[in-house]
């Protein structure tokens, strides 16, 4: 079957854990040139050696830094002479509480780590790919976007935010031959809870990394003429046990 995706150049944030080392590993696999990136050195090293391709660039890179964006994009040009997919992969829960337990400065990083990076991360992948005429960013959102739970309100002003700001982006980057896609996972098992510092038992039985990145890679391997405006991908077990139309 054809890979679209074959020689494409791209970079997935947060590619050390979790959703970005599974679709690393998965475009490798279909011939792509994958950079990955992360805050953790030791946690991408660990990655790369995992990977274990040359096709492969680990950097380091902290998504809230607009320094770090424009350091990342000149290294990634410098390595493979362009861009051709962007996926926001990276965020974090910071700290998953009812609003009244969130002071000013937890309220600003989950905002931060969770949109104002991304929006950040798209304005300088689009400096790139405009001058291309081609492109496509992937900005991985949440479950949370479409549906409610308490102790989640922040976190989902953010994820849901995304959604309509990646809307907006594939209308600006359709104008030049680019494109945008939201991919909208339910819960997985990810480390995610763990990195919150919330319970994570409740997630046995929930689908793997890998289960789900199958489809965020699918959103990228696609021929030029197509676009996946948004996937949402849910395991079974929070569909019957977790989810309801408020």
């Amino acid at each position: 079957m054809k890979h679209y995706i074959e020689n494409k150049v791209v970079i997935v944030t947060g590619g050390s854990s979790g959703f970005g080392l599974e679709s690393a590993r998965m475009l490798l696999e279909m011939g792509a040139k994958v950079v990955i990136t992360g805050r953790n050195q030791e946690r991408l090293d660990q990655a790369a050696a995992e990977l274990a391709s040359d096709d492969l660039m680990p950097i380091r890179a902290d998504a809230v830094s607009t320094d770090d964006w424009q350091r990342l994009l000149e290294t990634t040009l410098d390595r493979f002479g362009r861009l051709d997919v962007l996926v926001n992969n990276h965020g974090a829960g910071v700290k998953i509480a009812e609003l009244a337990e969130m002071d000013d400065q937890v309220i600003q990083t989950v905002i931060d780590v969770n949109l104002i990076s991304v929006i950040k991360g798209c304005r300088e992948a689009v400096k790139v790919m405009k001058p291309q005429g081609s492109g496509q960013i992937v900005n991985v959102s949440s479950g949370c976007a479409h549906y409610s739970w308490p102790a989640w309100a922040t976190y989902t002003a953010a994820k849901a935010g995304m959604v309509g700001f990646t809307r907006c982006l594939h209308k600006e980057m359709a104008d030049w031959g680019g494109k945008a896609t939201c991919f909208i996972p339910g819960a997985a098992r990810t480390g995610f809870c763990d990195a919150a510092g919330i319970a994570s038992d409740w997630l046995d039985g929930f689908p793997s990394a890998e289960d789900f990145a199958r489809t965020l890679v699918h959103c990228i391997d696609v021929p030029e003429t197509c676009v996946i405006d948004e996937a949402i991908i849910w395991g079974t077990r929070q569909v019957k046990e977790m989810l309801n139309p408020y």
